[in-house]
């Protein structure tokens, strides 16, 4: 079988059995101009027709390079190509702080903004980025939630439908189809950690044993199944424990610690950082204390005695930590 039916086959294997992309579904392709994310366009029209999808295109501008404008004149002139609707969003020019953190949070505000039309968002995230990312994640000493890192099912209705593919593989379907793509510039710089991982981590590791990355790939995926069971047991535990906005502090004192940390992180909105901050609270509670603590994303947690309430705090309250 030739490189292109291969993935073609892999392609459309994966789609229909993780009932990723049902047919006659509306789907928004993210496209950056890179071969990732134009190999996912041209795999999405070559089922189009038979899945009955109704196909179009995003690209984001992201403006942190002068030739980012090419980038969106390639997608469009792309899309003019295969008779498809091109939308295009720009994301403004970062001031200070993390780049790549930035950067990431644009494009997933962007993404909800059309799911939240029911569209289904496709990106074009491959084993080899989720290889990259369990890495990163364990320089940061990342829990479970960390080292499962991204799935096929994206928040809302964001989907990754090439996470059984490997970069290498999908550069050499474009160039069995004829299908050119843009190098971006800043993928070749070191200044990013993913960057640095992909380059000179990476190949060491392939050196050491031939398909390290598609094995880390998949302890990734093993990891987010454990993750979906740990995020289950702590609703669980959280719809057990909760008598409206208030739960008894002996019956959350009894709980695992893994848990209970679990139960704080999601009464506080799932925050993405804030660790040490659940640590401190969850050790006052435990400490039969009473006054009240401020998790990250602003939930206040309240001790009176036995009695522990939860409520959103007010930021023109003048809060004083006890």
């Amino acid at each position: 079988m030739s490189l292109h039916r291969s993935v073609e086959n892999t392609f459309i294997e994966t789609v229909k059995l993780r009932s990723l992309l049902p047919e006659g579904s509306d789907i928004l392709a993210a496209v950056s101009g890179g071969s990732d994310s134009v190999a996912l366009l041209r795999l999405l029209q070559r089922f189009a027709n038979h899945m009955n999808w109704d196909l179009s295109i995003l690209h984001i501008d992201h403006h942190a390079r002068p030739e980012s404008g090419e980038d969106a004149t390639f997608v469009k002139d792309l899309a003019d190509k295969m008779n498809l609707y091109c939308n295009v969003k720009a994301i403004s020019s970062l001031e200070s702080g993390s780049a790549e953190g930035y950067f990431s949070a644009e494009r997933n505000r962007i993404y909800y903004e059309y799911a939240s039309e029911n569209v289904l968002v496709t990106t074009g995230h491959t084993a080899s980025d989720r290889a990259e990312t369990l890495l990163m994640r364990l320089l940061e000493g990342a829990g479970l939630r960390g080292l499962g890192g991204m799935d096929y099912f994206g928040r809302g209705t964001v989907r990754r439908p090439l996470l059984d593919f490997i970069r290498s593989e999908l550069q050499g379907y474009l160039e069995a189809i004829g299908q050119n793509w843009i190098e971006d510039s800043t993928n070749k710089e070191d200044s990013f950690l993913r960057n640095r991982i992909r380059h000179k981590v990476i190949p060491v590791l392939e050196s050491i044993s031939q398909g390290s990355t598609c094995a880390i790939a998949r302890s990734s995926a093993n990891l987010s199944q454990w993750r979906d069971i740990a995020d289950s047991i702590i609703d669980d535990s959280l719809d057990e424990l909760l008598d409206g906005d208030t739960f008894q502090r002996e019956q959350y004192q009894v709980l695992p610690r893994a848990v209970r940390l679990g139960i704080l992180w999601a009464v506080s909105g799932r925050s993405r950082s804030g660790k040490l901050e659940f640590e401190k609270t969850d050790k006052w509670i435990l400490g039969n204390k009473n006054g009240y603590h401020t998790l990250p994303g602003g939930m206040r947690i309240t001790a009176e005695g036995d009695r522990i309430h939860i409520n959103k705090f007010m930021k023109n309250v003048r809060e004083e930590e006890n």
